[in-house]
């Protein structure tokens, strides 16, 4: 009799100890969810006609981080139909060797410092569209989606304005 309950006992504490095994796993913090930074003030440049070497614009906007992370966008895509085919690149505004002013693709994404925040604006940093199929009338608006390193996304819709009337 003694084997039998010292073995049922033994099986009890195995259990048990199954059991609260299995309950701390259940209290282990899960993966958090990858952040997507915010966007505001999100506008086009206008292109009220299409000339011959010049059917491209850009689209500007303050991005916010509230993670703990830096995050870089690193691409965009257009969902405006029929707007362009030509796939979307992240521009930057620099001076070159020779003193001028130039525009040049972002290598690695434009970073997005933790709980910080970065403008893409006129003569800096945009996401640039090339190749326009039609007009983008003051007024009007295009939709894209933004793409950032952590693997999320955010659709924003950008309103065209008048670059003159740009504040900066």
């Amino acid at each position: 009799m003694k084997n039998s309950t010292s073995a049922t006992k033994r099986g009890f504490s195995l259990v048990a100890v199954a059991f609260a095994a299995l309950a701390l796993v259940g209290c282990a913090p899960a993966t958090p969810e990858p952040v997507t930074p915010t966007a505001s003030d999100v506008w086009i440049k206008a292109v009220p006609e299409l000339m011959d070497g010049m059917a491209m614009t850009g689209v500007f906007l303050t991005l916010e981080n509230p993670s703990d992370e830096d995050i870089e966008l690193v691409g965009a895509t257009n969902t405006t139909e029929g707007l362009s085919e030509t796939p979307l690149e992240i521009h930057e505004v620099v001076k070159g060797d020779d003193g001028e002013m130039k525009m040049q693709m972002v290598e690695g994404g434009i970073v997005i410092p933790a709980k910080g925040s970065v403008t893409l604006k006129p003569g800096g940093y945009h996401v640039m569209y090339w190749d326009l199929l039609k007009p983008i009338p003051v007024g009007s608006h295009v939709t894209l989606t933004l793409e950032f390193s952590n693997g999320t996304t955010r659709d924003v819709d950008a309103v065209a304005r008048d670059i003159s009337t740009y504040a900066g």
